[in-house]
């Protein structure tokens, strides 16, 4: 009798045309180790893409088929449904991650003793972050608590805006309100992008991004909606009328929003209105259930311009910020604009306690020992008032990441069996002390 054979549903958008193939856990280790091993013997560096392509074809059933019903020629778009693809594949097999296999090849899970506590720690870590990439439905109070503690986690410093948008989540869950929009405004670096990016992620997986300051032209809002009858373009599908096949339930966010052209915010008006708009086809686009974010940074020169000094309580100015502010954007900003935006969040810039607590976040991405040290290191040597947290983050790419590369690339691994590289801070440089070059014979 031949085998059956068993399929997972990946995603709502593939699962008519993607099927991953069910694999036993004797089959999934089997595989895994060919893989590791086949890595192992590679003289040359492997590219990402090409990784991500081998696992692709190595779990969907039919990759033409997949391909055939894709219906593009179109570089750009395949390479998406392959990223489409991989994603939900690792989501379903978390070993076949790319940070976990690189994690397990650079370390000791090869020596004996190790493997298993060690494989069990990364993958206990790998499958919570897989988890945590999966939509919440929200509906009940239980579900919204749990998004507002994953945002509290994940978002450092910015309470009154979390609490603007589960309110807003909380009416829309009830079935009392349908779309809903918020202008976030304050410094750069504060989390105003992070945010709309971990809601898209959590309200409905849709999110996009939308750069406003290549909007400054009249004519340049037709990229959303399509180009008028005669000009070029005009056949052929807008970008909103893409998004609205997909879903209405999309997170939106319009960044730099004070740099677009005033026909943007016209066109924008409608779309608050009710939450549709028509494309330049005639056809009402539906996204009744989406979410609208414009960040901005109006006000933030007046405050530079005229700073407070040390000699003020951190609530009070914030206060006298939060005052500035809000006068700059009712200045800036139409009336008939701002009457369409369910709230104005004024985002706090960082203190550095907070400041600490992000580079502890980050610093969880890389297999290094967050010590008091190296935190204290980022913190004095990468804050900056003027970039905030976005500043921790390159910081941390060029002088610890790369350090870690340099172990890596050179088969460098934490010496006694530690899943994580031990860093020191030497004459104002990271350091990575106690490793042994890992020997390959010895797996």
């Amino acid at each position: 009798m031949s085998k059956k054979k068993t399929y997972r549903v990946v995603c709502p958008e593939l699962d008519l045309v993607l099927f991953v193939k069910g694999y036993s856990l004797g089959e999934e280790q089997k595989l895994y180790n060919s893989l590791r091993d086949k890595i192992l013997k590679e003289d040359k560096s492997i590219k990402i893409e090409d990784y991500k392509n081998f696992i692709v074809r190595k779990f969907l059933v039919d990759i033409d088929s997949f391909f055939e019903l894709l219906g593009t020629d179109d570089i750009d778009e395949m390479n998406e449904a392959i990223d489409a693809a991989y994603t939900s594949i690792v989501g379903l097999y978390p070993p076949f991650a790319l940070e976990f296999i690189c994690t397990d090849l650079n370390t000791d899970t090869f020596m004996a003793g190790v493997e298993r506590r060690f494989l069990k720690h990364i993958k206990d870590h790998i499958q919570t972050k897989s988890d945590q990439g999966n939509c919440i439905a929200l509906s009940g109070i239980e579900d919204i608590n749990n998004l507002e503690d994953y945002f509290k986690e994940n978002i450092i410093g910015q309470r009154k805006a979390l609490s603007a948008i589960v309110k807003s989540l909380k009416l829309m869950a009830s079935g009392l309100s349908g779309h809903s929009s918020f202008l976030f405004v304050g410094p750069t670096g504060v989390g105003k992008t992070q945010v709309g990016k971990l809601l898209g992620e959590k309200f409905s997986g849709n999110f996009y991004k939308i750069n406003c300051a290549e909007y400054a032209g009249g004519h340049e809002y037709a990229k959303l909606i399509g180009s008028p009858p005669g000009y070029v373009g005009h056949t052929e599908k807008s970008l909103l009328a893409e998004k609205a096949e997909q879903s209405n339930q999309w997170v939106f966010l319009f960044d730099e929003i004070e740099k677009a052209h005033h026909k943007l915010y016209d066109f924008l008006l409608s779309l608050l209105d009710d939450g549709t708009c028509t494309d330049n086809m005639g056809q009402v686009l539906d996204f009744t259930e989406s979410i609208f974010i414009f960040t901005s940074n109006q006000g933030i020169g007046e405050i530079n311009r005229n700073p407070m000094g040390f000699d003020r309580s951190q609530e009070i100015k914030q206060d006298v910020t939060d005052s500035i502010i809000r006068n700059s954007v009712k200045k800036h900003f139409s009336p008939e604009f701002l009457n369409r935006i369910d709230d104005t969040v004024v985002f706090n810039s960082l203190t550095k306690a907070e400041v600490k607590k992000i580079a502890e976040l980050q610093l969880e991405e890389l297999p290094i020992k967050a010590t008091d040290s190296l935190i204290n290191f980022i913190v004095d040597k990468g804050f900056s008032p003027e970039y905030g947290a976005r500043n921790i983050a390159r910081f941390i790419k060029n002088n610890i990441s790369d350090k870690i590369a340099d172990e890596i690339l050179n088969k460098r691994i934490p010496k006694k069996g530690n899943p994580y590289y031990i860093p020191r801070i030497v004459k104002g440089e990271v350091k990575i002390i106690d490793t042994q070059k890992y020997n390959v014979s010895s797996s």
